[in-house]
Formats: C-alpha cells, sequence, structure tokens
C-alpha cells in the first residue's frame, strides 16, 4: 500500500468506529480480515494513525475546525507529523486508494496555521471539554500531567496465577520467550512487558495453561485491598467475563466459595473456559446479583462483596482511547446509577462483619469520592476504611479507583 492509501484506510476505520462506537482493535482487526492485501506493515502504520488520532483527536480537529475522518486524518499530520500544505496534498493523492485532492478550503486553512484559544486546555491535552470540570477535580494543579499520562500508551499486564505458577518462573521463561518481562513493583504477582503491547499473550504456553491472565497492576492491586482469606465467602456482583473472580480464587488458595454474578448472562459465558484453564474451582456462577438465590446461598451474608462496578472506563483510556470520544453525559448518568445500586445491593449482601470493596477503572469524582459520599448519606451506618485512586501518571498504572466499606453499626 501506498502512504496515501494507508492514510485513507485508517479514515475509513475511524468512520467505522466513530458511526458505530466500535472499539477501535477489534475494527482495525475486522479491516485487516477483509483487506488480505495489505501486509503487515501496512497494518502496523494504518493502526499507528489511528491510535495516533485517537488520543489526539481535539488537536486533529482543531486544524480543519471538523471531526470528520477524512479532516482528523488531515489535522494529523499537521498536529502530530508537522508536515507543510504541499506535502500533505501529495499524500491526499498518492495513488488512486489515497484521501483525494485537498479542497480550495482546506489548503487555504493548511496554509494559515491556527492557535488553540487560551482558556480552553482540552484542545492541547485532548479530552472532553464536557468533563473539564471533573478533571480539574480530580487532578487541580497536576491536570496537564496526570492527563498526558491518560494520553500515553499503556504497557501490557500479567497476573500470575498462584494457583498453579510462582512469579520468578513465569519470569523466566517469558525472558526466553524473548519478551523481557520485569516484575511489577507493587503487585505481587504482576508482571510487566512494557513496549509490548502487540505480543500475542493468548498464544503463550502459560496463558494456555492457565498459569498467567492479561491484568492491569492496578486491577490487580484492587484484589489485593480487598485481603480475601481461604474459607471466606465472596460475592463478585458485577463479575462480567470472571477477571476479579479468577484472582480472588488464588488469593484464596482455592478454599471457601466465590459466588459471580452479572446482569448481563452472555457475558458470564466467557467465564466458564477462563474458569476452568485457571483451575478456579470455587468458583460458581450464581446469575442475577439482584435474584432471590444469591441471597439464598449466602445466608447471613459473604465475608466479601467485590463491586467491579460498570464506569466511564476513563482510567482505560491508554487502551482504549475511542473511549473518550464515545462517552457521553447520559452514558456517565447510566454508569453512576448501576454503581449506587449495586452499592445498596452489596450492603444486603454483606455479612454483619464483612465488608464491601468497590473499585471502578475511573478517575472521576463523581464515579470515586462522589459514590462514597452518596452511600454514607443513604447508608449511616456504614464508614470507608480504605479509598486509594491510582493513576497512570503518578502509578504507572491504568486509572483506578478503590474502597473498602465496613459497618459501623452492627
Amino acid at each position: 500500500m501506498t502512504p496515501g492509501a494507508r492514510l485513507a484506510a485508517a479514515a475509513e476505520i475511524l468512520t467505522e468506529v466513530v458511526a458505530m462506537k466500535a472499539a477501535a482493535d477489534r475494527t482495525i482487526s475486522g479491516w485487516g480480515k477483509a483487506h488480505r492485501f495489505a501486509g503487515s506493515k501496512d497494518r502496523a502504520a494504518i493502526a499507528e494513525r489511528v491510535y495516533t488520532v485517537l488520543r489526539r483527536r481535539n488537536e486533529c480537529a482543531f486544524v480543519l475546525d471538523s471531526d470528520t475522518p477524512r479532516a482528523l486524518i488531515i489535522g494529523s499530520l499537521v498536529a502530530v507529523d508537522a508536515l507543510d500544505v504541499d506535502r500533505i496534498d501529495a499524500l491526499c493523492t498518492d495513488g488512486t486508494h489515497a484521501l483525494g485532492a485537498l479542497t480550495p478550503h482546506e489548503r487555504s486553512a493548511l496554509s494559515e496555521p491556527r492557535t488553540p484559544p487560551q482558556g480552553q486546555p482540552w484542545i492541547k491535552l485532548n479530552y472532553p471539554a464536557w468533563l473539564h470540570d471533573e478533571f480539574v477535580a480530580a487532578f487541580g494543579a497536576n491536570l496537564d500531567q496526570e492527563i498526558a499520562g491518560l494520553n500515553t500508551r499503556a504497557p501490557l499486564d500479567l497476573r500470575v496465577n498462584a494457583l498453579k505458577a510462582e512469579r520468578a518462573n513465569i519470569l523466566e521463561e517469558l525472558e526466553r520467550e524473548g519478551l523481557a518481562p520485569v516484575a511489577c513493583t507493587q503487585a505481587p504477582l504482576g508482571i510487566r512487558l512494557a513496549g509490548a503491547g502487540d505480543t500475542k499473550v493468548t498464544m503463550l504456553t502459560a496463558y494456555r495453561d492457565g498459569r498467567i491472565e492479561i491484568q492491569d497492576e492496578a486491577s490487580q492491586l484492587s484484589v489485593v485491598l480487598a485481603n480475601a482469606k481461604p474459607g471466606d465467602t465472596v460475592i463478585d456482583l458485577a463479575a462480567g467475563a470472571g477477571g476479579k473472580s479468577l484472582a480472588l480464587a488464588a488469593a484464596m488458595a482455592n478454599r471457601g466459595r466465590i459466588f459471580a454474578c452479572d446482569i448481563e448472562p452472555v457475558r458470564m459465558l466467557k467465564m466458564e473456559p477462563r474458569l476452568d484453564r485457571a483451575g478456579a474451582s470455587i468458583v460458581q456462577i450464581a446469575g442475577d446479583p439482584y435474584g432471590e438465590a444469591i441471597k439464598a446461598s449466602v445466608g447471613e451474608g459473604a465475608d466479601i462483596v467485590f463491586v467491579d462496578a460498570p464506569c466511564s472506563g476513563t482510567g482505560t483510556w491508554r487502551r482504549n482511547p475511542e473511549a473518550k470520544w464515545t462517552l457521553d453525559p447520559a452514558r456517565l448518568k447510566t454508569f453512576r446509577a448501576a454503581q449506587a445500586q449495586l452499592l445498596d445491593r452489596a450492603a444486603v449482601l454483606t455479612a454483619p462483619q464483612g465488608r464491601i470493596v468497590y473499585v471502578v477503572c475511573s478517575v472521576l469524582p463523581s464515579e470515586s469520592s462522589g459514590q462514597i459520599d452518596a452511600f454514607l448519606a443513604r447508608h449511616p451506618g456504614w464508614s470507608v476504611s480504605t479509598a486509594k485512586r491510582f493513576t497512570p501518571a503518578h502509578d504507572g498504572t491504568d486509572g483506578f479507583f478503590a474502597a473498602i466499606f465496613t459497618r459501623t453499626q452492627r
């Protein structure tokens, strides 16, 4: 493919991502399967352009004052590559499959570079303007640094399954695979493959054998904070595909009970093969978190109710930059309502001496400290014993928040 055709392909992928609110990685993969003529270097260059535009969308859109896929690609040639108008025009006409010649309006705009106005940091920092107040509340004077951290490319983190392996042995094995792994500095079972985002982890023997799982270090630390012990009864109240259930089972040495719940049965179907591969035999798929069956299963209540709540995903922007632009106020409101509902349900399911562990992959105060305050106002018999926030800039992890609630009145 010519450089111009690669740019046109990136615009095509961006069109689908925006129109369908689709995941960028799956859209890129689907495009590659449908266009077998594209070589590995072509696909890599196209993917890099797509992710660059998604990470720096506001800067790219500002160039032509437009957020159409074509305008974003052309804008990236200015904002990212610092090309002049003649070089850009040459790329746009680079073969029959290129973007097409610049219009007079585009040429005029590119010939007269604009400067972002003062007082609009979301342009330079590339985040949605409507989230500005939340980010100021979250980061204050560190806004630039923290948002820059969310705009970097994430490393690939793994969790060693303590039911089947030890970290030292996995480190040696991955070194033999040529992956240059390093032990995570905070998570005791974490391994980081820096700069290995394209590594096919699912093809590794250690993964197929259930000795490792893909899990960001902050997510691993939320399970460490939960401090689940062998013999505990735990409810994973919004289990999804089961990542936290697997980590909890390992922390409990496969002794005790874990009930995995979710409102979407289809998501839980993905859990069964993961449980088998990991050897996590204490995890039971329990279905609807609001059903009577789960209440009957735990009797007087669970020692831990783990609430990995649906959220904005703002903490995962390093991995999923398209999520910045598919989030809107209505969706955020829906997420906050679901978080509050899950916390209220957790209070019903927790034993008198038990605790609720609330986690979200978000950096927004309305999904973290705001939910704490709202829960305590609704449930005055509870208190917060731990609240911890992780960010890429401060901790080198995804953005994450974890809090532990315990009863003050039993």
